[in-house]
C-alpha cells in the first residue's frame, strides 16, 4: 500500500501508537495465577461481523498485542466484542492502558481490550462471544483511536490467533494486512429463560438479546442478558425477569454472589401504584421515580414488612441498608424515618419530629444510644414516644418533641411519665445556669438534679416562688427532696433552706437552715 493510501486509510481515525510499554501495559505483565492449560478458545475478531479492518505490532509491546483500525476509517465509536465467551471485569489506568475490559475464559486464556471510550457490560459478569463489550476510543496513553488487544496464556502474551488463523509473523505498520470479522455468533434463548421471555412478551418488555445463556459466577444458575433487562433461573428459584434501575442496583450489590442472592419475582409494581420491586432469596429492592433504587435486607426489610412496606408511615427506602459510624448497627433511612438495629435492639423504627430530634442529639452517637421501641402511642392519647438505650423522646403537637435521659428521666418515671403531675418535657435534658446541674422542663414542673443532690421534682407554687428566687442560683440552692406534705400544706426541702406552701392561703414562706 503506498503512503498516500495508507494516510487516507487512516484519516479520521485519529490512530496513532502508543506511548512506552511501561506506560500502556497492564501492571503486572505476569498473572497472579497459573492454571493448568487448556486448549485455546476459538477466538474471533474483537470487531463486528463482516467489518475489514488492517492491524499492526509496535516492537515496544512485550505481550504480543496487535492494534487494529477499521479499514475506510470511522475507528472511533466501532463497539468492541468478547473474542469468546468468559468473565469481563473493568478497569482502569488512566496513564496506560486507559479504560479496558480483561475477560477470563478459563484454562488460564484471557483477552484484553484497551483504550475504551465507554463499557458496554456490568463489571463482573459473564459475555458470551459476539457480544459488544465497549466502545472503541482513546483514553489512556493512546494517540489516536484504535483496537489495542491481547491473548495471554497465564499471564503470557501469545502470538494472536483469530478464527483458528494466527496473525504472526506481525506487520511493522498498518495497512499491509486486514482481516475480515467472522464475530457472528447468534444470540440463543432456550429452555425455562425462553419460557419466561415468552410470557413477559420479551421483545417489547427486554429487547433483543445481547448475551446468549450462560453459567453465574457462582455456578448455581443460569442467565441471559437483554437489550433492557436480565432473566435468571436457578432450579429451585425458576426464572425472573430483573431490569432498569432495579437491575442496576443488584449489580452494584453484587449480582446473585452478593447479599441478596437470586431474584424470587419479576420486577412487580407495588400495592399503592407508585413504584416498583423486585423479591430476592436475601432481600428486596424498592424504585420509584422520586426515591431512586435501593435494597433492603435482614431484619430492617422485616421489621419495614412488618410496619406495612412502602404503604406505612415510613413510605419507601432512601437509602441502601448501611453500616453506623459508630459501627455497632445498621440502618436504612426512609422518606418518612429510618429503621436502626444492632444485635442487642432488634430493628427499630424512629420517624417524624421524634427522629428530628434524634438526628439534632447525635443520632445513636448521643448519649441516648439506639432506639428501643418503635415509635408509639402515649397512654394519654395525646403524644408520641420512643424509648431508647439510656432514654427517652417525647411528642406531643403542643409541647413539641424532647429528650428525657439518665437520672431525671428514671425520677419522672417514678413519677408516672406524662400520666404523672408533671405532665409531658418542654425541654430537652440541659445545663443549669450554674454549671452544676442538670434539669428539665415538663408541662406542670421540673425535675432538677445534680451529683450531690440527686433528681429531685419541684412544681406548683412553690416552683414558682424558687424560681423568682433565682433556681439554683438562689440563697437556697438545689432541691434535695420532691415535695412532700406538711401540716397545713405542702413542703420542698432545698441545700440550704425550706420553701412551705400554706394551702389555706396559698402563700409560700421561706425558711433558712
Amino acid at each position: 500500500m503506498s503512503g498516500l493510501s495508507l494516510a487516507l486509510l487512516l484519516s479520521g481515525t485519529g490512530c496513532g501508537s502508543e506511548a512506552s510499554n511501561a506506560d500502556t501495559q497492564e501492571a503486572p505483565t505476569q498473572e497472579a495465577s497459573i492454571t493448568s492449560a487448556l486448549a485455546r478458545p476459538n477466538f474471533q475478531a474483537p470487531f463486528p461481523c463482516g467489518q475489514s479492518w488492517t492491524y499492526s505490532h509496535h516492537s515496544a509491546e512485550v505481550r504480543r498485542a496487535l492494534d487494529f483500525v477499521k479499514n475506510g476509517g470511522g475507528t472511533n465509536g466501532q463497539p468492541q466484542l468478547a473474542s469468546a465467551a468468559g468473565y469481563a471485569t473493568h478497569h482502569v489506568q488512566s496513564g496506560g492502558a486507559g479504560n479496558y475490559i480483561k475477560i477470563d475464559h478459563g484454562g488460564g486464556w484471557t483477552t484484553y481490550y484497551f483504550h475504551l471510550s465507554a463499557f458496554s457490560v456490568p463489571n463482573g459478569t459473564q459475555v458470551a462471544q459476539g457480544q459488544q463489550i465497549g466502545v472503541t476510543g482513546s483514553t489512556g496513553a493512546s494517540s489516536g483511536p484504535h483496537v489495542h488487544y491481547e491473548q495471554l496464556l497465564n499471564g503470557v502474551g501469545q502470538d494472536i490467533v483469530i478464527n483458528g488463523v494466527s496473525l504472526a509473523p506481525y506487520p511493522g505498520s498498518y495497512g499491509s494486512r486486514s482481516i475480515t470479522s467472522n464475530n457472528c455468533a447468534r444470540c440463543e434463548i432456550k429452555g425455562d429463560i425462553k419460557a419466561k421471555y415468552d410470557a413477559v412478551n420479551g421483545p417489547a418488555l427486554l429487547g433483543a438479546c445481547q448475551a446468549g445463556e450462560l453459567a453465574t459466577p457462582d455456578g448455581v444458575g443460569r442467565f441471559n442478558h437483554f437489550e433492557r433487562g436480565s432473566i435468571y433461573w436457578t432450579p429451585t428459584l425458576g426464572a425472573h425477569v430483573v431490569m432498569g434501575q432495579i437491575r442496576i442496583k443488584w449489580e452494584q450489590v453484587g449480582w446473585e454472589v452478593g447479599v441478596l442472592g437470586y431474584p424470587t419475582t419479576d420486577e412487580l409494581t407495588t400495592p399503592d401504584g407508585v413504584g416498583r420491586y423486585n423479591h430476592f432469596e436475601r432481600g428486596s429492592i424498592y424504585w420509584t421515580q422520586n426515591t431512586g433504587a435501593w435494597e433492603i435486607h435482614g431484619d430492617i426489610r422485616e421489621k419495614w414488612k412488618q410496619l406495612g412496606w412502602e404503604r406505612s408511615d415510613l413510605g419507601y427506602p432512601t437509602t441502601g441498608e448501611q453500616k453506623t459510624p459508630d459501627g455497632a448497627g445498621r440502618y436504612n433511612h426512609f422518606q418518612n424515618g429510618s429503621i436502626y438495629w444492632t444485635q442487642a435492639t432488634g430493628a427499630r423504627e424512629v420517624r417524624g419530629l421524634i427522629r428530628a430530634k434524634w438526628e439534632e442529639l447525635g443520632w445513636e452517637t448521643s448519649y441516648l444510644g439506639y432506639p428501643t421501641t418503635d415509635e408509639q402511642g402515649a397512654t394519654d392519647g395525646v403524644g408520641r414516644y420512643n424509648h431508647f438505650q439510656r432514654g427517652s423522646i417525647y411528642f406531643t403537637p403542643a409541647t413539641g418533641a424532647h429528650e428525657v435521659i439518665g437520672d431525671i428521666n428514671t425520677k419522672w418515671v417514678a413519677l408516672g411519665r406524662e400520666a404523672g403531675l408533671l405532665g409531658y418535657p418542654l425541654t430537652d435534658e440541659t445545663k443549669t445556669p450554674d454549671g452544676v446541674g442538670r434539669f428539665n422542663h415538663f408541662q406542670n414542673g421540673s425535675i432538677y438534679w445534680s451529683s450531690t443532690t440527686g433528681a429531685r421534682e419541684v412544681h406548683g407554687p412553690i416552683r414558682a416562688r424558687w424560681e423568682s428566687l433565682g433556681w439554683e442560683r438562689s440563697a437556697l440552692g438545689y432541691p434535695v427532696t420532691d415535695e412532700y406534705a406538711v401540716t397545713g400544706g405542702r413542703e420542698s426541702e432545698f441545700q440550704k433552706g425550706f420553701l412551705t406552701l400554706n394551702t389555706a392561703n396559698n402563700t409560700v414562706t421561706v425558711r433558712m437552715k
